[in-house]
């Protein structure tokens, strides 16, 4: 599967969708004039300004819609997927923007010849935002990615309620951490060998840290290294495990407060 980046899964991104499309689609409009546009929506009683207004109303309606089902289905959409469903959002608001044409032109004409037109200048103009958009969210998932190599790739430092020198260790080679009442236990690969360090700290200190480098929070008593993650099980009692790529190391529970970051990046 060509797994899709997640910056293309997360809210914000829904919302850059919703918002982008329907604005450059009126700014392309005014500015340009494709199409011979304003001969096109020469219908019904209302001036062109109106008519743009009102198209520009569909397509963020449609957005709207379009990305709210994206956003619950966005587990299943890989990299091919998400071409097709970007080509069926477009067609989708043709398929609005037609109708409304249509209505306002009092029906004068067969409703899918009115699309055959509408689709020749709404694609076109819609294309360029998807096409902004995509590559700047695969620039973005780029960088982040080189970003978390390049710490993955630097020492950790841990130190005690005392600041305390007490443990520096490459963040790749740590699976996880755990809470053990005032400790914290750090396990972590030395060569080959499963290795154990408790330090007396508390989870809520190291957080910045592990977020620093890569560690995602996956239960209130643990943090683990999404890059050592093989798997998410989830057990007959409905519990989730993270299953860790090394055989000596035992499995993480994951609640379903942090299960969505976790899969994310794995």
């Amino acid at each position: 599967m060509l797994q899709l980046p997640s910056v293309f899964q997360t809210k914000s991104a829904q919302l850059i969708h919703i918002a982008a499309m329907p604005l450059v689609f009126f700014a392309f409009m005014v500015i340009y004039r494709p199409f011979h546009i304003e001969e096109r929506l020469m219908i019904g009683s209302f001036p062109f300004g109106v008519h743009l207004v009102l198209l520009s109303c569909i397509i963020f309606g449609t957005m709207f819609i379009m990305r709210g089902i994206y956003y619950f289905m966005r587990r299943r959409i890989d990299k091919l997927t998400y071409f097709f469903w970007v080509i069926l959002e477009m067609v989708v608001a043709s398929f609005f923007v037609a109708l409304y044409a249509w209505l306002m032109d009092r029906l004068a004409e067969p409703y899918f010849l009115v699309l055959s037109r509408t689709l020749t200048w709404v694609l076109p103009v819609l294309i360029y935002p998807y096409v902004i958009i995509t590559l700047a969210f695969f620039l973005v998932a780029q960088y982040r990615y080189n970003r978390l190599e390049e710490r993955q790739e630097q020492k950790m430092r841990f130190y005690d309620g005392r600041k305390n020198l007490k443990l520096v260790v490459p963040a790749s080679s740590i699976l996880y951490i755990s809470a053990e009442e005032n400790y914290v236990n750090i396990t972590y690969l030395d060569g080959t060998q499963l290795c154990e360090y408790m330090v007396r700290s508390s989870m809520k200190s190291i957080e910045s840290l592990c977020a620093e480098y890569g560690l995602l929070r996956c239960h209130r008593s643990y943090f683990v290294n999404p890059t050592h993650v093989k798997a998410l099980r989830r057990e007959r009692e409905g519990v989730i495990v993270a299953q860790i790529d090394i055989d000596l190391a035992k499995d993480i529970p994951v609640t379903k407060r942090y299960y969505e970051a976790l899969s994310e990046r794995i």
